[in-house]
């Protein structure tokens, strides 16, 4: 089945059902890690803020008689919190590109699945790397 698409300069172009799906998988997983991506930096950067000097020490110890246990409870339920949200982003949709893919004998969605969920798998991963470089 072929899709007829006009683009912005009145030109009709033909794609095949295959290559509109492929653009639109391909669009999903940009979005999947830009908002992956988005999410750890942001993360990365307000824990760094957390613990930036005053510019007097060369340390980020915390100054006496304060207490940053609540800080570092809460730094570790918003890692486990974007642990969660890229397993929910990346992690489920790549299973059930899996499924799906075995379940009609393509072996291209199931490998596309299966690389989604690397990927998705390295980016977990990564959050324990990222906060222990932080050292919280």
């Amino acid at each position: 089945m072929a899709v007829k698409m006009i683009n912005e300069n009145g030109n009709v172009t033909v794609k095949t059902a295959k290559q509109v799906k492929t653009e639109r998988t391909v669009r999903k997983v940009q979005k999947y890690i830009t908002v992956a991506l988005t999410v750890m930096i942001v993360l990365a950067i307000s824990s760094v803020m957390v613990f930036a000097t005053d510019g007097t020490t060369s340390d980020n110890t915390a100054p006496a008689n304060v207490q940053t246990a609540t800080m570092s409870g809460l730094s570790t339920i918003i890692w486990w919190l974007v642990r969660v949200a890229v397993l929910a982003i990346g992690g489920i949709p790549a299973v059930i590109k899996i499924v799906q893919g075995q379940a009609d004998e393509n072996p291209r969605d199931r490998n596309a699945g299966i690389a989604t969920l690397v990927i998705t798998a390295a980016v977990f991963g990564a959050t324990f790397a990222i906060q222990n470089l932080i050292g919280i």
